[in-house]
Order: structure tokens, then C-alpha cells, then sequence
């Protein structure tokens, strides 16, 4: 890109947001002026006029994205595309792709020759960009009506509405200032004010390149196209194509718990346990490799891996034993340690599991074979791990040996709940005995006693006459009474 406008001296401080010109700044380059919303991110855009370009090192110097041409038209296919594409994901730079448009060429057929150049995108790339610079002798409405083409016939292919690259005169001289405001825009202006001008009817930018002198390390002795992105790095990121799950790719931000179409899980732990082994997929070992030392003939399945011990405070050298469960539930966790090559009293085990983190220091020297790590609820799938790191504290000069090898998970059982007593059997009501026979109640016409009773004054009277009554005895003396004597006047 370049041969929109002249370059000018560029004095603009990026990450500035004030939209004050300076004073001897043309009247009509602030019009339709915006600044950026807030922070920016620094990026380039390079071709095969960078012949040779240390990815890492732009990398590491704040660039984060860039776009590399694919094609120019139908006729050139650039020819640093391809190795440019690869090494820039490789270092981490958010890649995208563009493509000079010729709008008296076949608008579709350029598209499909960006597409098949491109490949399918992947989750993190930046959707592809029409570069709207010449107009091939066509008239306004001729090349709107190509560019248009081209941008529904990329959106159908890829499910993402294109970028459109254009400067402040240029889109209006090419185009009548058509209205593809659908598109993100990326301007090209090299002023001398902090915020540049863009062409009606958009009113934001995206992308702004705003310099086609500047310098970047890791491409020594050249001058390029240098751009910044409107937001934070956070905020490019989300730009970027997203993740789909069965695409046939596991993305970084796809695992086998969300997305087992892409992500196949390097192994399954079945529901009552098993093994990771050192030689297992679901194992891995970092760090420089003339530091991890195999052996064979010794371990849990006749091979293991042994590093040294250090003090540092980062690891450099760890192994990762990567977990994915059939089933949630108590597992016991063991690791195998060989004593002929175990001499760290200090391994440190960090055990992920079901979203808690749980450090187990061992000394693996204590024991020639299955150590102990703990009982720890897992949860069912994946996102679960155990790692050791060769930063256990011991020094380098202790000649600590420290062991990879096997991990064991054996499931536990739950316990059965608890027995309990069966009610008791239901008694019957007791047996009462009958209330004791009532005496009836006396006969009135017999004197009002009960029958055959010896009390009451009938059964005395009766007594007595049985007994006899004394001659000579006053009637009116019973029971011993006598009449008292009236006394005299």
C-alpha cells in the first residue's frame, strides 16, 4: 500500500486522543476527523517488499497484528504469502490477509483466488481485506457495484463481513463516497495530527495506518506501513474469528470438554481408575529437552524420566500428567518413584481437580514404588491435571534427582449408607381385665339394706330375737338404754 497519498511528516503521538490540529494544518483535512476511543494497539502491514522480517522480534517490540497481501488482482500472487502467513501465527502475531483489488477485473474471481490463497481461517485471524486504490478506468458507480461483489460474495464464504481499506479522498474519488459503512474501516492518512480524517459516511475507524515510513526491529534497513487498531489488545482479540466447534481444528480456546468434535481428550480414565504412564498421551514433559533424561528398564512400566532438582524460583524443566475422568467421584492419587534414580525430598505435586488446586509435597526417595498423594474428589471430563516442576527448593549442587514417571488413580468406593434399625413391630393393645360385678342396689320394700346383710337396724332387731328378749326389760330400753326418772317438782 502507498499510493494513495503522499507521505508527510508524521508526528503523531500514538495513544493520544485530543482531535486539536496543529495551527498550519489545512482547514479541510479536519473535516470528518475521529480520533481513536481510548488505547491503541500497534501493528504493520507487509508484502514482498519486506524480504525478510524476524517475526519474534517485531513481536516482542509491539507489533500484534499484521496484514500480509495475498494477491493483486488476478494476476500476482505474492510470493512471501505463504511463509509470511505460517511465521506469523508461529510468533504470535494476530495475522490477516489482504488483497489489491482490480475493479476491471472479475470482482468474484479475485475473492475466490484470496480465498483458496488464504485457506480457511482460523479462530484468532483477522477477517480478510479489500485494498480499494485504483479504479481501472471504470466509473464511480462500477467500481462500488465490484466492490460490493466482492464483499457479499467474502461475507457468504467466510460468515464475517470484510475489512475495507481506504483513504479520506480516495474513497470518494473512487466511488461517490458509496455507503459500505457494514464494512470496518481502515484508513490511510499520514498527518501531522493525532487523529486522522475519514471518509463519509463512516464515522469510526478501526484500523488506521498512519505512516508508510515507519521502523520495526527485526526487519533491519527497511521502511514500511505502520498501523494501529482502535482498542485494546482485549478488544482486538474479540475481532478476530472466533472458535467453531467442528471445524476439524481444536483452537486454543476449545477443549475436549467443549468441543469433543475438535478436541478428542489424549485419554479416559475409567470409572474405577487407572494409569498415566511417562510414554502416555495424556503426559507431557517441558522444558529443555538435554535436561530430561530417559531411561528404559526402570519404573512403573520400564521407563521413567528423570531431571535435577533446583532452587530457582521458575520451573524450567516439569511434567504434566493431563486428566479427563469417565466419572466424578474419590479417587486415591499415587505416583511411582524408583529409588535408584528418586533422590528429591521435596517433589512438590500441584493437583488440579474439579476446579480446586491441592499441593502434596513427597519425598521420593522414601519409598521404591507407589507413593501416596492423597484422596481427592474429581470431577467428571477433562481440565484436570497433576504437575511437577524441577523448582522444589533443593539446590543444583544437592544433585537432587527427580523422577517423571507414573501416576495411579484407583477410585473409592462410596461408603454404603448407614443401616437402620427396622421400626418396631406394633404391639397389641394390652388386655384389661373386666371391671369388678356390682352389688345391685337394695330393695326399698325390704328395709333399704341389701339383701342378706347383718348390719343396719333390722339385722339387730332380728338378732335380738333371736337371742330372746329379757322379761322384766322396758321395751324402750334397748342396747342397755334406760329411761331416765322425771324428776319431782
Amino acid at each position: 500500500m502507498g499510493d494513495l497519498v503522499a507521505v508527510r511528516v508524521v508526528i503523531v503521538a500514538l495513544g493520544l486522543t485530543a482531535c486539536a490540529a496543529p495551527p498550519d494544518v489545512g482547514v479541510d483535512e479536519q473535516l470528518a476527523i475521529a480520533c481513536a476511543d481510548g488505547p491503541t494497539v500497534k501493528g504493520m502491514d507487509v508484502s514482498y517488499y519486506e524480504p525478510s522480517i524476524d517475526w519474534a522480534a517485531a513481536h516482542a517490540s509491539g507489533i500484534d497484528f499484521a496484514f500480509i497481501r495475498a494477491t493483486d488482482g488476478l494476476t500476482y500472487r505474492d510470493p512471501r504469502f505463504a511463509e509470511y502467513w505460517a511465521a506469523a501465527k508461529a510468533a504470535g502475531v494476530i495475522r490477516g490477509v489482504y488483497q489489491f483489488f482490480r475493479p476491471a477485473e472479475d470482482p468474484i474471481a479475485q475473492a475466490d483466488l484470496l480465498l483458496d490463497r488464504m485457506g480457511p481461517l482460523e479462530p484468532g485471524d483477522l477477517p480478510p481485506v479489500i485494498d480499494v486504490e485504483v479504479s481501472g478506468d471504470r466509473t464511480p458507480a462500477q467500481v462500488t457495484t465490484a466492490v460490493e461483489a466482492w464483499v457479499a460474495h467474502v461475507t457468504e464464504k467466510i460468515g464475517r463481513v470484510p475489512i475495507i481499506y481506504a483513504g479520506l479522498y480516495s474513497w470518494h474519488d473512487l466511488t461517490g463516497s458509496a455507503d459500505l459503512t457494514s464494512s470496518p474501516l481502515w484508513v490511510a492518512q499520514y498527518t501531522r495530527a493525532p487523529c486522522p480524517n475519514i471518509p463519509v459516511p463512516w464515522t469510526r475507524w478501526l484500523f488506521w495506518q498512519y505512516s508508510a515510513t515507519g521502523s520495526v526491529p527485526g526487519i533491519p534497513g527497511m521502511t514500511l506501513d505502520v498501523n494501529v487498531f482502535n482498542g485494546t489488545l482485549d478488544d482486538l482479540r474479540a475481532f478476530t474469528m472466533p472458535a467453531v466447534c467442528g471445524d476439524g481444528r481444536c483452537s486454543t480456546d476449545e477443549t475436549a470438554d467443549s468441543c469433543a468434535l475438535d478436541c478428542q481428550p489424549c485419554g479416559i480414565i475409567g470409572a474405577d481408575g487407572g494409569v498415566i504412564d511417562d510414554g502416555d498421551a495424556c503426559f507431557v514433559a517441558g522444558g529443555p529437552a538435554p535436561y530430561l533424561r530417559h531411561i528404559a528398564g526402570a519404573g512403573a512400566d520400564d521407563d521413567l524420566i528423570w531431571t535435577h532438582a533446583t532452587d530457582s524460583e521458575a520451573e524450567a524443566n516439569f511434567a504434566q500428567w493431563n486428566l479427563h475422568f469417565e466419572a466424578a467421584g474419590r479417587y486415591r492419587v499415587e505416583a511411582y518413584t524408583a529409588q535408584a534414580y528418586a533422590g528429591s525430598t521435596r517433589a512438590g505435586y500441584l493437583i488440579e481437580a474439579a476446579g480446586a488446586t491441592t499441593a502434596v509435597t513427597i519425598d521420593q526417595a522414601a519409598v521404591d514404588g507407589w507413593q501416596s498423594l492423597g484422596e481427592l474428589e474429581f470431577a467428571a471430563g477433562g481440565g484436570q491435571s497433576i504437575h511437577l516442576g524441577d523448582n522444589t527448593g533443593e539446590p543444583l549442587a544437592d544433585d537432587a534427582q527427580l523422577v517423571f514417571d507414573a501416576i495411579r488413580l484407583t477410585r473409592i468406593p462410596p461408603a454404603p449408607p448407614p443401616a437402620t434399625e427396622p421400626p418396631p413391630a406394633t404391639q397389641p393393645p394390652p388386655v384389661t381385665e373386666p371391671p369388678p360385678a356390682t352389688e345391685p342396689p337394695s330393695d326399698p320394700a325390704a328395709g333399704g339394706c341389701a339383701t342378706g346383710s347383718a348390719g343396719g337396724p333390722t339385722g339387730l332387731a332380728l338378732l335380738v330375737l333371736s337371742l330372746g328378749w329379757p322379761l322384766g326389760w322396758p321395751l324402750g330400753w334397748p342396747l342397755g338404754l334406760r329411761r331416765r326418772r322425771r324428776r319431782r317438782a
